[in-house]
This record gives C-alpha cells, structure tokens and sequence, in this order.
C-alpha cells in the first residue's frame, strides 16, 4: 500500500468542522493558480444548463442546499457561477467532491466522486467563461426533504441532555450521551438517521445499544458488546442515512438503552446542540439481521519521525456471511487503510482500499456487491500512519504516538456492516413489530450473538467470559 499524500488546501486540525465546511471558500484564495487543462474556445466551452447542472445535482447538492453542512448552495445557476473558480480548484485538486476509497478497485453505490470526463467538463466551463447558457433548458433542481434526508421518522428518539460547545481552542472532550428509549416490544428498522440540531460542531459520533442503562457511563463500542449489546453505526462527516436492502433489517429488542459517543467541536461562537436518532420501521417481509464485525487495535507505538508505520490486524469469522459496507476510523496521523477477506483457501478479495485516508471526511462504503466472507475467513485491516513532517496535519512529528482518545493520540478501528448467509427468519412485519412467519424460514438455524473472534484490544479479551455467557442465553430470532 502506497503512502498517501494530502492536499495542502484542506482543512486544518482546529475547528474542524467549520474548516471542512468551508474548504470551497478557502479555495477562492488559490483559484487564481494555473490548472493544466484542456480548454476549448470560449464559443465551445460547456455550459451550466446543458453540461454542468446535472453534474452539481448528482455530486454536491446533498449537502451543498440550504439547511446542510456546506456553507453555500449550488442547486442553480445564480448560487454557482460566484464560486466557479474555487469549484475548478476543488474538482481538479480531489477535494471535492470528498470520496477517498479507490472506486477503480471496487464498486460502492455511494460513490461521491467525479469521473475524470467530468472534472474535464467543469474546468473547461469555469476557463470557458462559467457560461449560463439556457437556463430554460437547464435540469430542475433535486427536491430534498427538509430536515431528516428520509422523511420523518416513525420513531424519533431524542438525547436526554444538550451539550453546549464553548468557544475554546482546545480539544473537547469526547461526551457520552445517552437517549429518552422506551421499547416494549422487539422493533425491527428499515433505516436510520443521527442528526444533530447543529451539524457544524459534531465531527463524529458512534451510537450503541445496550440491555441496561448506559446513564452515567462512558459510552463506547466494547463496553455495549460486553454488555450483551452493539455498535448500530456511526454520524459522519458529510452523512447520509443509514437504509439497509430489502428483506434485511436492524433489530431494536425489547428493553433496549440507546448511547452515542460525540466528537463535537469549536466554531468560533457557543453553540447548544441537541441529538436525535430517527429510525424508519420495517415493513412486509425481513430475513436478515444487519450485523457489525470489525478490528480494533490498540498496541500503536508510532516512533517519531516514521513516514509509513504499518499495522495488520485480523479477525476469525465464525459463520458464513456477507459483507456490505465498511469504514475505519484513525486520527491525524493516518493516512490509509485497506480491508480484505482471507477466504479459508487463500484467495484473497479486496473489500476497500482507502489511499488517502481524511480524518475530516469519513465515510462508511457501501458496496455495490456485497463480498462473500464463508466461515473460516479472516477480516484483515492493514492501515498506514504517516508521523513525519510531510504530513500537514501532524501535530508533532518528534512525539512517540500511541493510542489514545483524543484527536493528537492515535487509534484505528474498523467495521463492515454484514448478514448471515444461513439466516432466513422469515418475519412478516407490520409497523416494525412482528405478526407472523413465513412458511419458508429457516427454522434449523440458530442466531448466534457473536459471529466473530473477539478483537485483541484488553477490554474486549477481559470480558471474553461475559460475551460467551451471552452467546450461550441467546435464542433463535425466528421463534420470538
């Protein structure tokens, strides 16, 4: 894996969500740089109505609309043409829009980025004049729900404290936060959504579940799995909704307490933010649970001045399964990671390949295909850290760096969403609760709580005894 080079022109390690907010705006400083291009004559030169409109509403609109993270709509011409020169800076430097998985190696159907004939379209229309052309002719504008990207929810589960962000220059502290949940009854999810009331200060969040209350505890991954519970997934820079495929759902069970760690950061003014976590309940037909595996390594010792420090980390799958999307999570010094599946007779398939890993923009990929991982394989993680000067973003080249919580420590953790080959539960659903069973299901397969080897991270191995207790009180979802 080949060490990755960041942009200059991103955004710094303070105020990070006002800085990857703002990176467009910051670009304007350096659009006056030369960019080699193609450039066709001004008569020639694409136009926004017909060529340049439909690229903004596919790629950037998501966020670049009133109400989101991007400082500045681009749904039509007016909003545009003023930031053409930083949009071309953007497209042709790979800021913009951001996507770091090499797409050449593997299909994800969230995929952000531009192709190479369409960052030639856009530079050759800002050089050719940013030209309107026929604004009649030009492609309406995406309609977006206001608010919650799916609609409302059926169910919005809101944080039982707001947390005001001070004006500070120094790191905030992680907060643990814990949710308003009453759940009666199993719920089954469709799709969810973290959203904060002020999407400039929270970088990132994980939200667990747990069976006892998290009140009063630090929230995090390994202390809900020991708990008996999960990790559901992640707030991320840029986020979008999390909705699973037909037939597969998130399973909420009965008696369930909702927890999420929160990332939040400074933006120049106090702020008061309040989390909600909204879900969409499943409807007809569910045989598959929406599961997590992943790694999470925490011997790091980065020596100083050390341009690729490289970490292996492995887990045994214990059951036959697919995996559907994945992510890791580094710090200011990472700067890529791969995932793979070690399949039992070698073959090795790529699931993502990161080259030039941001800790401002995190994604989770969702693949096109989902890559079969048969019992036996092995989810292999190899991340690169760069600890030298090189990298624009170290705090300190000279330190010694190991893991820890905050932003100038060191971690990875990495997740693939995954289901059960075996499992066909057969659920027929209404309003998320169930009602009944299709004939069809597979009533000789137990589901089991732990489908993986624990992580080698101490929490994980110190409560190992806890989790196979779990694993041992565990019934079979088809027959609740």
């Amino acid at each position: 894996m080949r060490n990755a080079s960041k942009d200059p022109h991103r955004s710094s390690t303070r105020s990070l969500v006002i800085a990857m907010s703002l990176v467009l705006a910051m670009a304007l400083a350096v659009s006056s740089l030369s960019f080699a291009s193609t450039t066709a004559s001004t008569d020639e030169a694409p136009t926004y109505s017909s060529d340049v409109a439909a690229i903004l509403h596919e790629h950037c609109a998501s966020c670049h609309r009133p109400g989101e993270i991007a400082p500045m709509s681009l749904l039509t011409y007016d909003q545009t043409r003023p930031w053409a020169k930083s949009i071309r800076a953007n497209v042709q430097a790979g800021v913009m829009p951001p996507w770091h998985a090499d797409s050449s190696k593997k299909a994800y159907s969230n995929d952000r980025s531009l192709s190479a004939n369409e960052i030639k379209t856009i530079v050759d229309w800002v050089n050719g004049g940013a030209k309107s052309g026929d604004l009649a002719a030009a492609p309406a504008p995406p309609q977006f729900e206001q608010g919650w990207r799916l609609g409302e929810p059926d169910l919005v589960f809101r944080a039982k404290k707001k947390f005001v962000v001070p004006v500070t220059d120094d790191e905030i502290p992680y907060q643990s936060i814990t949710f308003h949940v009453e759940v009666p009854e199993d719920l089954y999810v469709r799709s969810w959504e973290i959203r904060p009331s002020d999407l400039r200060v929270v970088h990132h969040a994980n939200l667990v579940r747990s069976p006892s209350s998290l009140d009063g505890q630090s929230v995090g991954i390994a202390g809900a799995v020991m708990k008996g519970g999960d990790y559901i997934g992640s707030y991320l820079p840029g986020h979008n909704a999390v909705e699973y495929p037909a037939s597969m759902a998130y399973k909420l069970p009965k008696g369930s307490h909702l927890g999420i760690q929160v990332h939040y950061v400074s933006v120049g003014e106090e702020v008061e933010d309040e989390l909600l976590f909204g879900v969409h309940l499943a409807e007809g037909r569910v045989d598959q649970l929406v599961r997590v595996v992943g790694t999470d390594y925490r011997a790091l010792e980065i020596p100083p001045n050390e341009s690729h420090y490289e970490i292996i980390d492995e887990i045994d799958l214990l059951f036959d399964m697919y995996a559907l999307s994945s992510g890791a999570h580094m710090h200011l010094r990472g700067s890529a990671y791969t995932m793979e599946v070690v399949k039992p007779d070698g073959a090795v398939e790529l699931v993502t390949e990161v080259p030039n890993y941001d800790f401002n923009w995190q994604s989770n990929y969702k693949l096109q295909d989902p890559v079969f991982m048969p019992k036996g394989s092995k989810l292999r993680v190899t991340s690169v850290w760069d600890n030298s000067a090189n990298n624009p973003y170290n705090p300190d080249p000279s330190a010694t760096v190991r893991y820890g919580p905050w932003t100038e420590d060191e971690m990875i953790n990495s997740w693939s969403h995954v289901v059960l080959a075996d499992e066909k539960l057969g659920l027929k659903l209404k309003n998320g609760r169930v009602v009944g069973h299709f004939d069809d299901r597979n009533t000789e397969f137990k589901s089991p709580f732990l489908i993986q080897s624990l992580p080698q991270a101490k929490g994980f191995q110190s409560n190992a005894d806890k989790i196979k207790a779990h694993e041992e009180d565990e019934g079979d979802e088809g027959d609740e």
